[in-house]
């Protein structure tokens, strides 16, 4: 039984509705809610409204699934992050990145005061962003906020808590547009003078310069970040063979992807002999804390700055020279100098060497071919006008060659008595619309230059010899159209005796049928109106050989 009651008596307390709920497979369970007013009547209406659904559910007229999207939808963002955290942990996400989404999460559900997930929606997350942007906040970091709640929102979808994603109209502000910190690379010259200073230079913070050195020159080979180098060991170290190369295993790489980064046998030798040393399980390197990592090359370049002035006993150069930004943490660009910097110079060094984009990708582990052109493109100088050059030999206009038939610098037949199309000298065509042709400008008259058959150079282009005549490549049926097989077959048997022919059309193909002297009533006979000129005897090889059907002349035999 249904019924209304009410657990307190103080003034404006809510009535209660119980009401046995039907359960899959016929079973009822007693359910007591709230119905959230004060009012009988209105109660009455939420207990009739409870009891309706709860038989449309049991006869199927409400979906199951929209029902439980509906519950989930009206949960707490709190209780779903619960979950969310457990996918994140699963998916092998670090401690650090899920406390910062947890983090960004909450700060938009704050500002948009959503108790639910089902309070979500676009209007409220462009909002919070245009708000970030005008408190002066970087694209690159309102776009890391965004992508933190419209992963979260994918999720809510892809697990059905909610029937759509709120968030997928949502536009992430462009970073490149708004760069606030840009890293610069070494100059070569810079890189010479900071080597030499490294050198010179003292222990930093327990390191010492030999240990910073091959630190900096295994950053700027291999591309490693700080993170990635502090995680190396002994055993990290494959020195020996022909290709040396240092491994960064999965979980301390950032794509999560163990890599093997090649290093030159000079800095092999050199690692290898700073090793020798260590224990197995020592780390490789004595690094500063993270935070000194930026301080360390920075005061390393800063003694080298110091010996390159002083290298000079002009006075005017070394005023010139202590007015420049050389060997300084930030140049011209405003572009700055960190520990990150040697990573930025190892990709854009092979790219101003020419290496394949693709090559470049790969030592810098990118995750797409397109990051690693945003990054470096810029850098491959020339390299636009260096395809062009070496296009140019495919785009030049060749020299003129003799007619095969297939170039089409000899084109069988012409339109309206102009034979501009054939070149001086061509091969391969017994009958050739040449211009000096006294036919060539006769209307009515197919403008072919008589040739003896035995004449050169078509005496060796004739019928049995290396080619067929008259731009086909081959005379062998078996290797021709079906289509014309049969037609073909029955005129080689009258070869011997043949002087006339007839072109006829067939659909969207030609043949050419060759007949003996006096058959000339029976072809008539046999092709009807469809016939429309004689053509060569040596024309039996080809559908389109010799005449152009609307234009056919007598032609003398071959």
């Amino acid at each position: 039984m249904a019924s209304l009651f009410k657990r307190s008596t103080k003034p404006g307390s809510p009535w209660y509705a119980t009401f046995m709920e039907t359960l899959p497979g016929g079973r009822t369970k007693k359910k007591t809610v709230s119905t959230r007013t004060p009012d009988h009547a209105t109660a009455k209406q939420v207990l009739a409204k409870l009891l309706s659904d709860d038989a449309a559910k049991h006869f199927g007229i409400i979906d199951p699934l929209a029902d439980r999207i509906q519950k989930e939808s009206a949960r707490t963002v709190e209780s779903h992050l619960i979950d969310y955290r457990a996918k994140l942990e699963a998916a092998g996400r670090t401690e650090k990145h899920i406390k910062q989404t947890e983090g960004y999460i909450n700060e938009f559900a704050e500002y948009a005061n959503c108790s639910c997930v089902g309070d979500f929606t676009a209007d409220s997350a462009n909002r919070w962003a245009a708000g970030l942007k005008r408190d002066g906040m970087a694209a690159r970091t309102i776009s890391g906020r965004l992508t933190a709640i419209k992963a979260f929102s994918k999720w809510l979808t892809g697990s059905e808590k909610l029937n759509r994603d709120p968030f997928v109209s949502v536009v992430k502000p462009n970073s490149e547009a708004d760069r606030r910190h840009t890293r610069r690379m070494l100059l070569p010259d810079e890189w010479a003078w900071l080597m030499h200073a490294t050198s010179l230079a003292g222990e930093f913070r327990g390191m010492p310069a030999n240990e910073r050195q091959l630190l900096y020159r295994l950053c700027v080979q291999t591309g490693l970040r700080a993170k990635e180098v502090r995680s190396l060991g002994r055993g990290s170290f494959h020195l020996e063979g022909k290709n040396p190369f240092v491994k960064v295993i999965a979980g301390e790489s950032k794509n999560r992807r163990a890599s093997h980064q090649t290093i030159d046998a000079s800095l092999a030798n050199e690692l290898r002999s700073h090793l020798a040393n260590k224990m197995p399980g020592a780390t490789a390197f004595a690094l500063p804390s993270k935070w000194d990592m930026a301080k360390m090359i920075r005061a390393d370049l800063e003694v080298a700055r110091f010996l390159w002035i002083k290298e000079t006993d002009d006075a005017d150069e070394r005023a010139k020279r202590e007015k420049s930004l050389f060997l300084t943490p930030k140049n011209e660009a405003g572009e700055e100098l960190d520990f990150h910097a040697l990573r930025h110079t190892c990709g854009a060094w092979l790219a101003a060497r020419g290496v394949q984009p693709k090559v470049i990708q790969s030592v810098m582990r990118h995750s797409s071919i397109t990051m690693t052109m945003d990054r470096y493109g810029h850098l491959i100088e020339g390299a636009e006008a260096a395809a062009v050059v070496a296009n140019a030999d495919m785009t030049a206009v060749p020299a003129m060659l003799a007619a095969t038939g297939t170039d089409g610098t000899c084109f069988p037949f012409v339109s309206n008595g102009d034979a501009a199309a054939c070149m001086p000298g061509a091969t391969g065509c017994e009958l050739s619309p040449c211009s000096d042709s006294p036919t060539a400008k006769k209307p009515g008259r197919f403008p072919y230059k008589k040739m003896q058959p035995d004449a050169a150079p078509c005496g060796s282009m004739r019928h049995g010899a290396d080619s067929t005549p008259r731009r086909i490549r081959t005379f062998d049926l078996r290797i021709r159209s079906p289509l014309l097989y049969p037609a073909e077959l029955w005129a080689l048997r009258f070869s011997d005796s043949l002087t006339w022919g007839w072109i006829v059309p067939m659909g969207r193909f030609e043949f050419v049928a060759s007949l003996p002297m006096g058959a000339m009533g029976n072809a008539v006979k046999s092709f009807g109106p469809g016939k429309h000129g004689l053509v060569r005897l040596t024309a039996w090889a080809s559908p389109r050989a010799s005449c152009w059907p609307e234009r056919a002349g007598r032609c003398p035999r071959g």
